[in-house]
């Protein structure tokens, strides 16, 4: 028999560090974005006005399951809207539910739990889910045998090179690499200096690279890691945490003594992880980002990763370095009602429309971030 128990407080979360972090080992969904501490510096910095939804899911006693949700209030279309989202949604590289043990029957639990308490959402929202993971295959049974409204998808693609067993292979071309635009930039500027910089984890490198990022092609732009005040306090946080536990790789290159580039990767689990890469737009003559990148790949392929994971984002650039991808889903699920229902019209009817419609698409997005709508 499974009984839920209901985390609603920042208060209660703080005393679920053991169980949670022993729960995420034995899963299928173990990373980094699922992490205690990372969920934690979420809550604390992105969570304040929304309503935290975390379900622990047991089975004869044992905790068998964790749903990491948030109710958010925001806007659609202008419209005020209450979303069932994952915590973490929009930073997290990869969210899912945390379970050992029979999938469908949990995932049923839990749906029939927010049905219970429908009148306190108007749509379920729950993005980034790893097709390997099993959940979205068990979420589409749950939803074609209780029969809700939902929409499946869009899917994307998740990049990555694996290392085991490729590692000497993976490291000279990389190696090749990373030396041809070093010398492509040596002869283009004769008596460049060139420098890789690895520091600590500290705030005097969260300072460069948040520096580097304000003179990228990212700045101003909405999600931006460093755009606003909250981002930048998440990610001190972060630094902070991940820092005491050498789970973070961050690299710099320096040209003429001058920060150019950043990558900056997490390290969980034996995976690296490149959750962000910026440069300067000063250089980008000489491809400051490329070359940081190939020498971010290279040194992973000498340590003991066993994988480069470039998390989401389908970037023509990265496919140009690997073909080997996974995929991850989004479901979104609707309830009676006729708010809801519209909010169903609106998401699986209206809005395909207009991304046909390249140019009218264009114009909402920019207007949406103008307005800074969900």
């Amino acid at each position: 028999m499974l009984t839920l128990e209901i985390i609603d407080s920042y208060d209660e979360f703080k005393g679920c560090r053991d169980k949670w972090e022993k729960l995420l080992s034995e899963s299928r969904v173990s990373n980094v974005f699922l992490t205690y501490d990372w969920i934690d510096s979420y809550i604390k910095h992105f969570c304040k006005s929304d309503r935290l939804l975390i379900l622990n899911v047991f089975e004869g006693g044992r905790l068998a399951a964790i749903a990491p949700l948030v109710i958010r209030k925001g806007r659609y279309f202008g419209m005020p809207v209450r979303a069932v989202r994952f915590i973490g949604t929009a930073i997290s590289d990869r969210i899912d539910f945390i379970i050992c043990g029979n999938k469908e029957g949990i995932l049923g639990a839990i749906l029939d739990y927010l049905m219970a308490i429908k009148g306190e959402w108007d749509f379920v929202d729950l993005q980034e889910i790893a097709e390997y993971t099993g959940t979205m295959a068990a979420m589409e049974i749950c939803l074609d045998k209780k029969g809700f409204v939902n929409i499946l998808g869009p899917a994307r693609k998740s990049f990555f090179i694996e290392l085991n067993g490729k590692r000497g292979a993976v490291f000279n071309r990389f190696h090749r690499k990373f030396n041809a635009k070093l010398r492509k930039l040596r002869n283009k500027q004769p008596g460049i200096e060139i420098d890789v910089e690895r520091p600590a984890a500290d705030a005097d490198a969260l300072s460069v690279i948040a520096d580097i990022e304000r003179h990228s092609w990212k700045r101003g732009r909405c999600g931006a890691l460093f755009s606003e005040k909250n981002y930048m306090n998440f990610h001190k946080e972060i630094f902070e945490k991940f820092s005491k536990s050498n789970q973070l790789g961050i690299s710099i290159l320096n040209l003429n003594k001058t920060p150019a580039a950043y990558v900056y990767n997490y390290l969980y689990e034996g995976r690296s992880y490149n959750y962000s890469i910026a440069y300067d737009e000063a250089y980008s003559d000489v491809s400051p980002g490329t070359i940081l990148m190939f020498c971010a790949i290279r040194d992973s392929a000498s340590s003991d990763a066993v994988e480069f994971d470039f998390a989401r984002g389908e970037g023509s650039w990265k496919i140009r370095l690997t073909d080997s991808f996974r995929t991850h889903n989004r479901v979104r699920i609707f309830k009676t009602g006729a708010y809801s229902r519209f909010l169903y019209i609106l998401q699986s009817k209206i809005i395909p429309c207009m991304k046909a419609h390249a140019w009218i698409y264009r114009i909402w997005m920019k207007i949406k971030g103008a307005l800074r709508w969900n």
